[in-house]
């Protein structure tokens, strides 16, 4: 079984600036009258916002990185670009949060005035990796940090590392010695006085060490049953904490995280009805709160309960919700793991064959994806990520200046190159996409018609017959069924196979395959084009609203006839039409 996986909660470390709560600003009424605020003005704005709508302090910012670059103000660039990285973050727009802080890490790396500034932009660099699941990089990221800070005045940055380190060995199976690190921050923080506390801990230094308390006490419990009963009591002590705190704080992402660790710890104590009622108050608070990465850990365990209690219809909904809402990221692969895997369970009870292949496909698939991110970061974990040995590389790397320079050279060159590639791919992606736009316009001003480019050896009426069957085939969209294949077109056209493989391949100039996937991609192209209410669909559904069997083979297909992938296509069609 695997435990819920909370994507917020390293993220959130980094001074906590940036928490969502369940009100929401009028977007469009600000937006009309940015420009007649100050910059000062528009700042306030901007700090208000972001505990209340992402969206909107994305709008204030951008605003004020604007008037910063007219008045050629680097401090406040370098200040804005990493709170632009921190709300994309927030937002689920890694790629973009990256490149706004790589924007403010090259402008402060230019002036050794901005040395602070500089490693301030590392730092949120470091947080945002490591809050995906991108270890190793983030772990470079906080050397840099950790060897400016070791001498200075910054306690909270060694505390903010080793509660890091802790987390991801919970994270990758190492509960034990998880729980023993966790307690000394835990009980680190409880024995340093309150006036001293703003000083050596990040804000929300607690509730993020009691979650991950909970969650590696409730990990540690399903791998020993024997001391089962002991280690969940330990979990409900600190659940019951994180529910104090957070009420207290407002915190409302954790206190949603608490309130589903409590249904789970039902759960496992078997009580399915009341973690059902629990995991249901949390569902309730996720629906107003409007985020939906919440929902994935609340569908799968609500899945579990009702798959505990035999309602399989009930567990395959949610556990398919789970699939749905989730996005495909290291923090939810493991969960995703665990829905494929209960599906295949239900799916076996019922002999259904078709759905034991699909699901056995994508259990395969994330179990290889969560054994490469083990086996890659495993042993590091053991021989870096802890504090004593960080402390004896850190130490070599001072007395190595010249090895610690050509390192993060190294590394400012990859970042380079890594820009340089992006905007190469950005300008490729734009240019494919407009010639994309002008076919659809052409296309709807006239047809082409293609003559055959060699002699046809069917009979002249018979092969007239077929191509007037296949505009029919094309006007009424039957294309569109999921089963569209060579026998089911010639049924339709009321012909063979081979007579109407031979007619495709002569006069539309295509093997039957290709015809059928251009018109389906023609028809998504189009229609997502045209419909706002299905660009707002997820890509699985309008795959299947296209006549795909599912997303992969959808957007494999999008890219061999366009060039870019669906996402990008929906994007840019959003601007075009805002």
């Amino acid at each position: 079984m695997r435990l819920f996986s909370p994507p917020f909660l390293l993220k959130t470390i980094f001074f906590c600036l940036f928490l969502f709560s369940t009100c929401m600003f009028s977007q469009e009424r600000e937006v009309d009258s940015l420009d007649q605020y100050s910059f000062q003005e528009l700042n306030v704005k901007f700090n208000n916002a972001i505990s209340q709508d992402g969206n909107l302090a994305k709008l204030y910012i951008e605003k004020i990185i604007e008037i910063a670059n007219e008045n050629q103000d680097s401090v406040q660039i370098i200040v804005a670009y990493n709170k632009l990285g921190n709300i994309e973050d927030q937002l689920g727009n890694i790629e973009e949060a990256l490149i706004s802080v790589e924007k403010a890490i090259s402008i402060s790396s230019k002036k050794s005035k901005f040395k602070k500034l500089e490693i301030y932009s590392i730092l949120t660099k470091g947080i945002i990796l490591f809050s995906r699941g991108k270890y190793k990089e983030s772990f470079e990221s906080l050397t840099i940090v950790y060897n400016f800070y070791k001498n200075g005045d910054k306690p909270y940055i060694i505390n903010l590392i080793a509660l890091n380190i802790a987390i991801i060995k919970n994270k990758l199976g190492d509960h034990a010695t998880a729980i023993e690190s966790l307690l000394k921050c835990y009980n680190k923080y409880n024995n340093t006085s309150e006036d001293d506390r703003n000083n050596l801990f990040p804000e929300d230094y607690l509730t993020l060490t009691l979650l991950a308390l909970n969650d590696a006490y409730l990990r540690e419990a399903i791998k020993n049953p024997t001391k089962k009963d002991f280690l969940l009591q330990a979990a409900s002590k600190y659940t019951a904490l994180g529910l104090e705190e957070t009420t207290k704080t407002n915190n409302i992402p954790q206190l949603i995280t608490f309130m589903t660790a409590k249904g789970v710890l039902y759960e496992e104590k078997g009580e399915y009805y009341k973690a059902l009622e629990e995991l249901d108050k949390a569902l309730n608070k996720v629906k107003e709160f409007k985020q939906p990465g919440l929902f994935t850990s609340i569908y799968y365990h609500k899945g579990l309960c009702y798959k505990k209690l035999n309602q399989l219809d009930k567990a395959i909904d949610y556990l398919k919700k789970t699939d749905s809402v989730s996005q495909k990221n290291d923090l939810n692969y493991p969960i995703l793991q665990g829905t494929y895997y209960a599906l295949l369970e239900i799916y076996k009870d019922k002999q259904d064959f078709e759905n034991i292949r699909k699901y056995q496909d994508l259990y395969i698939e994330n179990d290889r994806i969560n054994d490469h991110l083990s086996s890659t970061v495993r042993d590091d974990i053991h021989k870096k990520y802890d504090i004593d040995r960080l402390n004896l590389e850190i130490e070599a790397l001072r007395r190595n200046r010249l090895k610690s320079s050509m390192i993060i050279g190294i590394l400012i060159l990859s970042l380079i190159i890594f820009y340089i590639f992006f905007r190469k791919h950005k300008q490729k992606n734009k240019i494919a996409f407009q010639k994309l736009i002008q076919k659809l316009e052409v296309k709807q001003e006239k047809t082409i018609i293609k003559k055959p480019t060699k002699s046809v050896i069917i009979d002249d009426e018979k092969v007239i017959q077929v191509l007037k069957a296949l505009e029919k085939f094309e006007e009424k969209e039957w294309f569109l069924n999921k089963n569209c294949d060579l026998a089911f077109v010639a049924k339709k056209a009321k012909t063979n196979k081979t007579y109407l493989s031979k007619i495709v391949r002569e006069r539309k100039e295509l093997k039957f395959i290709d015809y059928i996937r251009n018109l389906r991609i023609d028809y998504a192209l189009q229609r997502l084009k045209d419909d706002a209410v299905f660009r707002s669909y997820d890509i699985k559904s309008i795959a299947e609203e296209s006549g795909f069997k599912s997303s992969d083979m959808f957007s494999r297909a999008f890219v061999k006839n366009t060039g870019i992938y669906p996402s990008y296509y929906i994007k840019n069609i959003n601007k075009i039409n805002t």
